[in-house]
Protein backbone atom coordinates (compact mmCIF):
# COMPACT_ATOMS: atom_id res chain seq x y z
CA UNK A 1 0.00 0.00 0.00
CA UNK A 2 1.30 3.42 -0.92
CA UNK A 3 2.43 5.77 1.81
CA UNK A 4 -0.01 8.66 2.22
CA UNK A 5 1.12 12.20 2.92
CA UNK A 6 -0.48 12.03 6.37
CA UNK A 7 1.33 8.80 7.26
CA UNK A 8 4.61 10.23 5.99
CA UNK A 9 4.43 13.43 8.07
CA UNK A 10 3.21 11.54 11.13
CA UNK A 11 6.19 9.16 10.91
CA UNK A 12 8.53 12.12 10.48
CA UNK A 13 6.89 13.84 13.44
CA UNK A 14 7.37 10.82 15.69
CA UNK A 15 11.00 10.52 14.60
CA UNK A 16 11.70 14.21 15.25
CA UNK A 17 9.40 14.72 18.22
CA UNK A 18 12.26 15.24 20.72
CA UNK A 19 13.59 18.16 18.67
CA UNK A 20 10.12 19.67 18.25
CA UNK A 21 9.39 19.24 21.97
CA UNK A 22 12.72 20.85 22.92
CA UNK A 23 11.98 23.75 20.57
CA UNK A 24 8.53 24.27 22.12
CA UNK A 25 9.90 23.95 25.64
CA UNK A 26 12.55 26.52 24.87
CA UNK A 27 9.83 28.96 23.87
CA UNK A 28 7.29 28.36 26.65
CA UNK A 29 9.55 27.24 29.51
CA UNK A 30 6.92 24.91 30.94
CA UNK A 31 6.97 21.14 30.35
CA UNK A 32 3.19 20.65 30.51
CA UNK A 33 2.49 23.59 28.22
CA UNK A 34 5.22 22.46 25.82
CA UNK A 35 3.59 19.02 25.63
CA UNK A 36 0.25 20.69 24.79
CA UNK A 37 2.00 22.67 22.04
CA UNK A 38 3.57 19.46 20.69
CA UNK A 39 0.18 17.74 20.56
CA UNK A 40 -1.43 20.71 18.83
CA UNK A 41 1.49 20.80 16.42
CA UNK A 42 1.02 17.11 15.63
CA UNK A 43 -2.66 17.70 14.83
CA UNK A 44 -1.82 20.66 12.58
CA UNK A 45 1.04 18.82 10.86
CA UNK A 46 -1.37 15.96 10.15
CA UNK A 47 -4.04 18.32 8.85
CA UNK A 48 -1.54 20.16 6.62
CA UNK A 49 0.29 17.03 5.45
CA UNK A 50 -0.42 17.82 1.81
CA UNK A 51 1.40 21.17 2.24
CA UNK A 52 4.69 19.53 3.25
CA UNK A 53 7.22 19.12 0.45
CA UNK A 54 9.36 16.00 1.03
CA UNK A 55 12.43 17.75 -0.41
CA UNK A 56 12.39 20.34 2.42
CA UNK A 57 13.38 20.31 6.08
CA UNK A 58 10.61 18.64 8.08
CA UNK A 59 11.87 19.80 11.47
CA UNK A 60 12.00 23.42 10.34
CA UNK A 61 8.46 23.13 8.93
CA UNK A 62 7.10 21.50 12.11
CA UNK A 63 8.89 24.01 14.34
CA UNK A 64 7.37 26.87 12.37
CA UNK A 65 3.96 25.39 13.08
CA UNK A 66 4.94 24.93 16.75
CA UNK A 67 6.00 28.58 16.91
CA UNK A 68 2.54 29.66 15.76
CA UNK A 69 0.96 27.33 18.33
CA UNK A 70 3.12 28.93 21.03
CA UNK A 71 1.97 32.36 19.89
CA UNK A 72 -1.66 31.23 20.22
CA UNK A 73 -1.04 29.83 23.71
CA UNK A 74 0.99 32.82 24.90
CA UNK A 75 -1.67 35.31 23.80
CA UNK A 76 -3.91 33.81 26.47
CA UNK A 77 -1.19 33.63 29.12
CA UNK A 78 0.46 37.02 28.47
CA UNK A 79 3.75 35.56 29.71
CA UNK A 80 5.95 36.43 26.72
CA UNK A 81 5.39 39.10 24.13
CA UNK A 82 5.15 38.14 20.48
CA UNK A 83 8.50 39.87 19.93
CA UNK A 84 10.14 37.79 22.68
CA UNK A 85 8.77 34.54 21.23
CA UNK A 86 9.88 35.51 17.73
CA UNK A 87 13.33 36.41 19.05
CA UNK A 88 13.70 33.11 20.90
CA UNK A 89 12.40 31.15 17.92
CA UNK A 90 14.84 32.88 15.58
CA UNK A 91 17.73 32.16 17.94
CA UNK A 92 16.82 28.50 18.44
CA UNK A 93 18.84 26.21 16.20
CA UNK A 94 16.23 24.07 14.45
CA UNK A 95 18.71 21.64 12.89
CA UNK A 96 19.72 18.97 15.35
CA UNK A 97 18.13 20.66 18.36
CA UNK A 98 17.34 17.94 20.85
CA UNK A 99 16.28 17.69 24.47
CA UNK A 100 19.89 17.13 25.46
CA UNK A 101 20.82 20.54 24.06
CA UNK A 102 18.01 22.19 26.02
CA UNK A 103 19.18 20.53 29.23
CA UNK A 104 22.72 21.61 28.38
CA UNK A 105 21.51 25.18 27.81
CA UNK A 106 19.88 25.28 31.25
CA UNK A 107 23.08 23.91 32.82
CA UNK A 108 25.11 26.51 30.93
CA UNK A 109 22.88 29.33 32.15
CA UNK A 110 23.60 28.18 35.70
CA UNK A 111 27.34 28.37 34.96
CA UNK A 112 27.23 31.99 33.83
CA UNK A 113 28.70 34.60 36.18
CA UNK A 114 26.03 35.83 38.56
CA UNK A 115 25.47 39.24 36.90
CA UNK A 116 25.18 37.72 33.43
CA UNK A 117 22.86 34.98 34.68
CA UNK A 118 20.64 37.60 36.29
CA UNK A 119 20.47 39.66 33.08
CA UNK A 120 19.65 36.55 30.98
CA UNK A 121 16.89 35.52 33.36
CA UNK A 122 15.41 39.01 33.49
CA UNK A 123 15.46 39.25 29.70
CA UNK A 124 14.34 35.79 28.62
CA UNK A 125 12.46 34.35 31.58
CA UNK A 126 10.83 37.50 32.97
CA UNK A 127 10.56 39.29 29.62
CA UNK A 128 11.97 42.63 30.71
CA UNK A 129 13.30 45.03 28.08
CA UNK A 130 16.83 46.44 28.12
CA UNK A 131 15.81 49.76 29.68
CA UNK A 132 13.77 47.99 32.32
CA UNK A 133 16.65 45.66 33.22
CA UNK A 134 19.04 48.61 33.33
CA UNK A 135 16.73 50.44 35.75
CA UNK A 136 16.29 47.34 37.93
CA UNK A 137 20.04 46.75 38.14
CA UNK A 138 21.21 50.36 38.21
CA UNK A 139 23.11 49.96 34.94
CA UNK A 140 22.98 51.53 31.51
CA UNK A 141 20.99 49.92 28.70
CA UNK A 142 24.23 49.71 26.69
CA UNK A 143 25.89 47.84 29.55
CA UNK A 144 22.96 45.43 29.81
CA UNK A 145 23.03 44.87 26.05
CA UNK A 146 26.77 44.21 26.16
CA UNK A 147 26.27 41.66 28.93
CA UNK A 148 23.52 39.94 26.93
CA UNK A 149 25.68 39.76 23.81
CA UNK A 150 28.55 38.23 25.78
CA UNK A 151 26.21 35.88 27.67
CA UNK A 152 24.66 34.58 24.45
CA UNK A 153 28.11 33.96 23.01
CA UNK A 154 29.18 32.18 26.20
CA UNK A 155 26.03 30.05 26.11
CA UNK A 156 26.62 29.19 22.47
CA UNK A 157 30.17 28.03 23.29
CA UNK A 158 29.01 26.11 26.34
CA UNK A 159 26.12 24.34 24.60
CA UNK A 160 28.29 23.48 21.62
CA UNK A 161 30.68 21.70 23.95
CA UNK A 162 33.50 24.18 24.36
CA UNK A 163 35.25 23.70 27.70
CA UNK A 164 33.77 25.93 30.34
CA UNK A 165 31.82 29.09 29.83
CA UNK A 166 33.39 32.20 28.39
CA UNK A 167 33.08 34.93 31.05
CA UNK A 168 30.04 37.02 30.20
CA UNK A 169 29.78 39.50 33.04
CA UNK A 170 31.68 42.27 31.29
CA UNK A 171 30.16 45.46 29.97
CA UNK A 172 28.95 46.55 33.38
CA UNK A 173 27.96 50.03 32.29
CA UNK A 174 27.22 51.31 35.81
CA UNK A 175 25.63 54.70 36.08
Amino acid sequence: MADTAIQRVQRLFVRHQPAIRAFALGLVGDFTLAEDVVQETFLTVSAKAADFRPDTNFVAWACTIARFKVLEVERGRRRFSTAAIESLAAAAPVEGFAEGRLERLLECIDKLPEKAREVVRLRYFSEHGLAEIAALLGRTAAGVNSTLVKAREALRHCVDGADGVVPAAGGGGSR
